[in-house]
């Protein structure tokens, strides 16, 4: 019955956030992809690879929201639709990874309330299937090297397969779980000398799907990784990893105010340390050794190796939603600290705490705007805008994608006759003449520095009459001749 009601909770909790939150402006990438496969034109694969070999990411999870589009719509739930299947499919698989019983119950309510969690699990992206395969792969891995079934080893072939199509993070998980279960098997040895011989059988499963995604690493892989673009997350400060550990279940922790957000934060290190003291136990412990050590390289390990390859090679990337396949084994591991002994009440309460904390971070980003707000945006330009207008929506991002798909977006769902927008160059207006003849400027705009050629034309040209924010860097401006 507990599982039962949390599983609600997570459905209910995402399904009103997907409804609520504009698409941001990551969507609006997927979305690109997305149209590209299947337009009015019909299926068009060599116009989907032409534009993806351009991006920075594997294609499977634009193929799932184009499909998605194809039979739901174009609405925002349809799009996120796959997302939310993918995420609510991870809850369970932590059932799984937990071992049942009440740390599995346990795990899976951490989760579900964790705020990074929610927002990726209800986004038209890659990261909660990526999270899924290494969920998933960890399953199966625990499995075989446990029983030495035929189908789980299957099982982990097929998820390393849809890992390596999904995102290129996927490959760090990879190597750390394969470190693991070597690890793990080489501790096991004295008791369990069959270990090192199912080791040895997966070879031929992980290798095979190796093999099967040859073709996009050799062309698509391949030229993504000789363009040049620059990763989509560079946090590789000094506090990069130490916020990253955070954001695994207390994302956005400003919305608490200066009274929660440093709750907030403190819960975050109260999670890894329970995570910590759940991987020490199952270590110790004979018969659950090889959950804790794979649980713990891939929610401690793998973030800090990815973070170090980062700050020496920065076109690895390192950001927190990279590293959310580290939430479902942290809680896990936090989920096995209670144990027994004097400090088991103590631990109950801390992770009680995080829970709760975790929770209400989550009903927090319900109920904000969200962090990138271009259906506000929207709205404030479509009330403002008045006879001698003119509209211009700007993006900061690759110039592979197109700019203003924000207003092209919302504006005709907001509104029965929106204003067009000024058409645009790259990242200024196509023709100036147009800035010229106007009396006011509407201008949506998205990280766009001010040293850039459009600012500088508005304002030499114009009054700037107010500004407004809409989320992380996202503006709407009103210039006045």
């Amino acid at each position: 019955m507990a599982v039962a009601l949390v599983l609600a909770l997570a459905l209910a909790l995402r399904l009103a956030f997907a409804l609520r939150k504009g698409l941001v402006l990551d969507e609006f990438h997927s979305l690109f992809h997305a149209q590209r496969l299947l337009s009015a034109g019909g299926l068009d694969p060599r116009a989907f690879l032409e534009t993806l070999r351009m991006d920075n990411h594997p294609p499977l999870s634009f193929l799932l929201i184009a499909l998605a589009r194809g039979v739901l719509g174009g609405a925002q739930l349809a799009l996120r639709s796959p997302s939310i299947a993918i995420g609510m499919l991870e809850l369970l698989a932590v059932l799984r990874l937990a071992r049942g019983g009440r740390p599995a119950t346990l795990a899976l309510a951490l989760l579900a309330a964790s705020s990074l969690h929610l927002d990726f699990s209800t986004q038209a992206r890659m990261y909660a299937l990526l999270a899924l395969c290494v969920t998933g792969l960890s399953v199966a891995l625990l499995a075989y090297l446990e029983r030495g079934r035929g189908r789980d080893r299957l099982l982990a072939g097929l998820w390393t397969l849809v890992g390596l199509h999904t995102h290129y993070f996927f490959l760090q998980y990879l190597v750390g779980l394969g470190l693991a279960a070597a690890l793990a098997a080489t501790l096991a040895a004295a008791d369990e000398p069959a270990l090192r011989a199912r080791l040895r059988g997966l070879a031929p499963a992980l290798a095979l799907a190796g093999v099967l995604a040859l073709p996009w690493y050799l062309t698509g892989s391949w030229t993504q990784l000789t363009h040049g673009l620059p990763p989509g997350g560079d946090d590789v400060g000094a506090l990069g990893l130490a916020e990253a550990m955070v954001h695994l279940f207390y994302l956005n922790v400003r919305l608490g105010g200066p009274l929660l957000r440093p709750v907030f934060i403190a819960c975050g290190g109260l999670v890894a340390a329970l995570g910590a003291a759940g991987a020490l136990a199952l270590v110790r412990d004979r018969e659950r050794a090889t959950l804790g050590i794979l649980c713990a390289t891939t929610a401690f390990g793998v973030p800090l190796l990815a973070w170090l390859v980062a700050s020496v090679f920065p076109r690895a990337g390192f950001t927190w939603h990279y590293v959310l396949p580290s939430a479902a084994p942290m809680a896990v591991l936090a989920a096995h600290a209670l144990g027994r002994g004097p400090l088991r009440a103590a631990r109950a309460a801390a992770l009680g705490t995080s829970l709760a904390a975790a929770l209400l971070l989550s009903v927090l980003n319900l109920a904000s705007r969200g962090t990138e707000d271009f259906p506000g945006a929207v709205r404030r330009i479509l009330a403002e805008h008045r006879p001698g207008d003119v509209v211009v929506s700007v993006e900061w991002q690759p110039a592979l994608f197109p700019q203003g798909m924000p207003w092209d977006h919302y504006a005709p769902r907001l509104a029965d006759d929106p204003p067009p927008r000024l058409a645009m160059r790259n990242y200024d207006v196509a023709d100036p003449a147009a800035l010229e003849a106007a009396q006011r400027v509407l201008l949506l705009r998205s990280k766009l520095p001010e040293s850039q050629a459009l600012m500088r034309r508005l304002r030499g040209a114009f009054e700037e009459v107010s500004v407004e924010g809409y989320g992380f860097g996202r503006w709407v401006h009103v210039f006045r001749r």
